[in-house]
């Protein structure tokens, strides 16, 4: 029975292309299950380190900044405040 899920067409090399082939026929896959299986594998692990990616920023990233000109720059953030003079 036909697939109804969207076509994708990509243009690589033979190298890929035969690199793709050996590696679906080691896991008993279609290339086109084992295209779809290495993109999602590769789009979860990204999504997963982007969002590490941004806890971190807002981890360190201060939240306020404010400038006074007796004390220097003092930068607020979650885990108290740190002054720069």
């Amino acid at each position: 029975m036909p697939s109804k899920k969207p076509i994708l067409t990509i243009r690589t090399t033979e190298k890929l292309i035969e690199r793709l082939r050996t590696a679906s026929e080691r896991q008993n896959r279609s290339i086109s299950n084992m295209g779809e299986t290495i993109i999602k594998e590769y789009l979860d692990n990204y999504e997963v380190e982007q969002e590490r990616g941004v806890k971190k920023e807002k981890e360190t990233k201060p939240e306020n900044i404010n400038v006074n000109k007796s004390k220097g720059v003092v930068a607020g953030d979650n885990n108290g405040t740190i002054e720069v003079k």
